[in-house]
This record gives C-alpha cells, sequence and structure tokens, in this order.
C-alpha cells in the first residue's frame, strides 16, 4: 500500500502516540541524567549525540532520497532499501577516517577522549537512520515512530546501567548505541521486504535526488542544531546542558507536527506523481492547521513559569535559563510550520529550493548567532535561531504560494490554536502570580489546568478541532 492510501489521521494519532511514550521514558531518565552528571557531563554527551546527528547526513540524506522514490508509483522497492543499506555500509567508511584526523589535529569540541563512542554510536545510527526513513514511506508510516519509542525504551535503562559502572558521559553514548543497534531488526520487520541490489538505473535515479538531499541534511541539520555546536565551541559543555534541559521541556510541541511533516512528504509526492493536486492541497492545509496544536499551549505555559519549571523539573543548578526557555518554546512553534512546508516542497521534487532556502538561512543563522553570542550569552543564540526559522517560514510560505496557490498559510484551526493559548496563558499567569510554585505538586496542577483550559476552549471555540478529534477516535477504535 501507497502512502497516498494510508489512513493520514490515524496513522499521525499512532505517531503521536508513540512520540508521547518515547517522551515519557526519555525525560524520566533526562532527568536523572541531568541531576546526577550536572551541566557539564549532560552537555558534553549532547555535543556528542549532535555531532553525529550532523556528520551522519550523507547517510540520511541517501536514506532521503531512497524514500522519495520509494513514495513515487512504479519504483522498486526492494532495489531502494538495497540502495539504503549500501549507503549505510559504505559512507561511514569514508566518514570516520576524516573524523579521526579532525580530532586529533584540532581537538575540536574536545572529544579526544570520546572519539570510540562517537565512531559506534556514529556506525549504529546511519543504519537505524536509513531504515527508518524508508519505513516512514510505507503506508505504515507510524510505525517509524515507534521504531523510535522502541529505542528510547532500551536507552534510558542501558544508560544508567553504564553511569552505575562509572562511564559518565561515555556511558550515556554507549547505552544509546547499543539501544539503536537493537531496534534496527525492529525496522527491518515492518519494512518487510527484502533487499535486493540496485541496478544502475536505480541508483542513476536516487542519486540524481540525493545529491539535493545531502546537502540538504547538512543544512537543515546545522541549521537546526548550530545552537550547540557554536555553545559548545565557543564556551563549554555546561551552557550547552543549560540550553538542552530547555529543549527537552518544549520537545513535546514537536510530536503532531513532526509525525505530519513525515508522512507528509510521502504523500505529497505519491498524489503529485499521479497529478492529484487537490488531494496534495488538502493534506498540505490540514497538516499547516494543527501542526503546532501542541506547540502553542507549551509556549503559553512556559511563557507563565519559565524558572519555576526548570528549577522544578531539573534543579537549582539550571536557574536562570527561564529566557532561554520562553525562546525555544516559541521557536518549536515557528518551527512546526515550517516543517511542514519543507516536506511538501521535498514531495514536489523541488528539493533544490529547499536547499537555496536552508543555505541563506543557515549562513543567517550563524553570522546572528555569533555577534549575538558575544553581545547576550546564549539567549542570544536563541534569538538569532527564532529570526533565522521566520526567515525559512516566510520565504517557503512564498515558494508554496507559487507552486500551490490555493494552500491556505494560517487556516482557521491554527487562529483558533493561539486565541485558545491565550485564554490559556492568562489564567496560568494569574494562578503562578498569586500561588506560586515551591513543589512538584503545585506545578503538575497548573501543568494540568493549563492543558484542560486549552483544550476545553478548542472544543468549544473550533468545530473542525472537534471533528479530527471525533474522526481520528473512531478511526483509532475501528483500526
Amino acid at each position: 500500500m501507497s502512502a497516498g492510501e494510508a489512513d493520514f489521521g490515524l496513522e499521525i494519532s499512532r505517531g503521536v502516540l508513540a512520540k508521547f511514550a518515547m517522551a515519557a521514558i526519555g525525560f524520566a531518565g533526562s532527568i536523572v541524567f541531568a541531576r546526577v552528571l550536572g551541566p557539564s557531563g549532560y552537555g558534553a554527551f549532547y555535543i556528542v549525540v549532535t555531532l553525529v546527528n550532523v556528520l551522519d547526513n550523507p547517510v540520511t540524506g541517501w536514506g532521503s532520497a531512497c524514500k522519495k522514490r520509494i513514495s513515487e508509483t512504479g519504483f522498486p522497492i526492494a532495489e531502494a532499501l538495497g540502495s539504503g543499506l549500501l549507503g549505510a555500509v559504505i559512507l561511514p567508511l569514508g566518514m570516520l577516517p576524516a573524523v579521526y584526523l579532525i580530532v586529533i589535529f584540532t581537538d575540536l569540541y574536545a572529544l579526544s577522549g570520546l572519539f570510540v563512542p562517537f565512531s559506534v554510536l556514529f556506525s549504529a545510527v546511519c543504519f537505524f537512520a536509513v531504515t527508518n526513513r524508508i519505513l516512514s514511506a510505507r503506508s505504515n508510516f507510524a510505525a517509524a515512530e515507534w521504531s523510535d519509542t522502541l529505542r528510547s525504551f532500551f536507552t534510558t535503562p542501558l544508560q544508567l546501567v553504564f553511569i552505575l559502572l562509572g562511564f559518565e558521559a561515555a556511558g550515556m553514548v554507549y547505552g544509546l548505541t547499543i539501544a539503536t543497534a537493537l531496534s534496527i531488526p525492529y525496522v527491518l520487520y515492518r519494512i518487510h521486504i527484502r533487499p535486493v541490489l540496485p541496478t544502475r538505473e536505480s541508483l542513476a535515479s536516487i542519486t540524481s535526488y540525493a545529491r539535493y538531499s545531502i546537502p540538504n541534511g547538512f543544512i537543515s541539520t546545522t541549521q537546526s542544531r548550530f545552537d550547540i555546536l557554536l555553545l559548545g565551541a565557543l564556551l563549554t559543555s555546561s551552557a550547552v546542558g543549560e540550553y538542552q534541559v530547555s529543549m527537552q521541556l518544549t520537545l513535546a510541541g514537536t510530536f503532531i507536527g513532526a509525525v505530519a511533516s513525515k508522512g507528509l512528504m510521502a504523500r505529497v509526492s505519491d498524489y503529485w506523481s499521479r497529478n492529484e493536486h487537490d488531494a496534495v492541497i488538502n493534506d498540505v492545509t490540514n497538516s499547516l492547521g494543527y501542526a503546532s496544536v501542541l506547540a502553542i499551549p507549551i509556549f503559553f505555559g512556559v511563557a507563565a513559569m519559565p524558572n519555576d519549571l526548570l528549577v522544578t523539573v531539573f534543579g537549582s543548578q539550571y536557574a536562570g535559563g527561564g529566557l532561554v526557555l520562553v525562546g525555544l518554546a516559541l521557536f518549536r512553534v515557528v518551527k512546526m510550520q515550517s516543517s511542514q512546508l519543507q516536506s511538501t516542497m521535498a514531495g514536489l521534487n523541488r528539493p533544490d529550493i529547499t536547499m537555496r532556502i536552508g543555505l541563506v538561512v543557515l549562513i543567517l543563522n550563524v553570522g546572528l548567532g555569533y555577534a549575538l553570542l558575544l553581545e547576550y550569552g546564549v539567549f542570544g543564540v536563541v534569538v538569532a535561531t527564532i529570526l533565522s526559522e521566520v526567515i525559512r517560514y516566510a520565504t517557503l510560505s512564498y515558494t508554496i504560494k507559487q507552486h500551490l496557490p490555493a494552500v491556505t498559510l494560517f487556516a482557521k484551526p491554527l487562529r483558533q490554536q493561539l486565541l485558545a493559548g491565550v485564554t490559556m496563558f492568562i489564567l496560568i499567569d494569574w494562578l503562578h502570580m498569586t500561588n506560586g510554585v515551591s513543589w512538584w505538586g503545585e506545578l503538575l496542577v497548573l501543568i494540568g489546568l493549563g492543558g484542560i483550559t486549552y483544550f476545553a476552549t478548542l472544543i468549544v471555540i473550533s468545530k473542525s478541532f472537534r471533528l479530527t478529534v471525533k474522526g481520528v477516535v473512531s478511526d483509532a477504535l475501528a483500526g
């Protein structure tokens, strides 16, 4: 079954459930690890993970090209899978020696003591990333999220064991590596296709897309993780640790948008290849309408009590990062919108446009980030990231309108979510100012009241939200 034939709402709901399960497991672990390792050790682990995520882009970009071809009518899926696995073997063999030389001669990010953990994680992630991208092109694309959830299920206890054994930051890397390796067989099982060696024609077709998807991946990942790269290079791993806990507190805002964007690319590609333009417009408009439905309440909730959230959850050593937390929550809202537009452009077979826009945004982010870091510290880097993402969204919006004029960018559901968010903020800000937060119980009550207020308001004012919830629940019960 192709991606276009899948029940999009049902697959998104399954994927979001996987995201919540994964977040619950990972968040519980992050609280323990952030407190035990402190900002420095916790930051060192995320520097390694960030470098892996940036440097594996030749492999993940190749996997994205395989995913694109799978989503097209008539392309041999077994050959696409074979191509992906081939890239996951060959490309790391060429990259790791180059990374080793860089580490020896520069000791950039103080990786000399973490090169072995970095190498094994890099190799495992390459296989996982390629196969999981291919899985997300199938009609059951929510299974790609559940594979990540399975990985999280393994990761947290394994990391805890390694930390108890005294491995510290390296132990967290080893735990993630083993968890990643254990999850790959599940991904291959869910793809449910035996790979075959690709023909020259298939490789040429994949390569023609990969010449854009690989640099696109580098640009996108570097831009999205530039804050950590810059903070790790110019400040300390402690600054990275303080930044990362704010990223984790706002992570739930990405769940619906991230799942939708993964499936959207394949569906747009499938419909576009069959000249079903009305179906493309409908899917893109709906995705934009609901991509930020979780990011919006998180932003307004964070804005009402930023410092109390950080200190209560992660401890007093992370105090003072309230502005960073609010800025990152706002970034999540904008990012979820632009991610739908990026997936749409990829599905329209125009990765070249996304690459050019991404390159401009990256250059802007690097220049602004460096200048504002020197002036305002960590918060300056966050401001640069927000401004860069706003520019990405604006340029992608203009481009999408040239290809799909009927797409509604600022649809009524999105406006209603903002109204519900403002309503929630007024209530939570008043309660917080009146009573404050002194322990976990009070924080959980405020979070619960905020969530109830936001979604109750949406149910009252938004007919489309009521219909969407009803349809997803019906499909889930029927499925």
